[in-house]
């Protein structure tokens, strides 16, 4: 199984299925990440926007050599996807068509960042064009399931999830190593980086117990029209 993961920000990655990336690559699935933008606008006193960019990549970069996920940068502006919308739609459907995934994932339409939402809004319309004849290349690729997940580290939002990925206490353990690697998170989160930890465990926690199981990641079903038959044993494979 091929899953691809579309990011606003490197650390969304982890926040929304650090564990089931884990999980996943364990069992020999692949997994990749095109990250939208580097946090660009999340610097503050001192900070310029460029080093912010400079220190997101190499947390990004880290987090994927210990999740072991490839990952690809699109050069796109923090807080400012929507103002580019047309051209990131063109550069998400290159990523499917390169990587060809199964299943992408990517942001809750409704979540309170602008980026997470823009993103929400098209990622199912870029895999939509990216089936079609359309956007210039030579072939065209279309995953079957697409699926939003959650990035709310100060559970301000309602998420009305339909399926849970089950993942171990190992999956969330490392989950949280991964998480690690954002050190600089704190800085930009009215609370403490020992309490983000707690949160994700907590909503890991939350997420399990849905299904009866200890922990888990909690997804929204994004396709267009009812899954197929394919499509649903593509995603059962991927949340069990």
């Amino acid at each position: 199984m091929k899953v691809l993961i579309v990011a606003a920000h490197p650390d969304d990655e982890v926040i929304i299925c650090g564990a089931t990336i884990d999980k996943l690559v364990k069992r020999g699935d692949q997994v990749h990440v095109a990250y939208c933008s580097l946090n660009e606008e999340a610097y503050f006193g001192s900070e310029t926007s460029e080093n912010r960019a400079k220190r997101t990549m190499i947390e990004a970069k880290s987090s994927a050599n210990f999740l072991k996920f490839s990952c690809s940068f699109l050069g796109f502006k923090d807080m400012h996807l929507e103002e580019s919308i047309g051209l990131l739609i063109k550069s998400v459907i290159k990523e499917i068509r390169a990587f060809e995934p199964d299943i992408i994932i990517s942001h809750y339409s409704r979540d309170k960042h602008i980026d997470h939402r823009t993103l929400g809004n098209m990622v199912a319309e870029a895999n939509f064009q990216s089936g079609c004849n359309l956007c210039g290349g030579d072939k065209a690729w279309k995953a079957k399931v697409v699926l939003q997940g959650e990035v709310d580290l100060e559970m301000t939002n309602s998420f009305n999830f339909q399926v849970v990925s089950t993942v171990s206490e190992e999956n969330i353990k490392n989950k949280l190593e991964a998480f690690k690697f954002y050190e600089s998170v704190k800085e930009e989160h009215s609370t403490t980086q020992e309490w983000l930890f707690k949160k994700l465990e907590i909503v890991a926690s939350l997420r399990g117990k849905a299904v009866e199981k200890t922990h888990g990641e909690a997804f929204i079903i994004d396709n267009y029209s009812p899954l197929s038959g394919d499509e649903l044993e593509i995603l059962s494979k991927f949340l069990n």
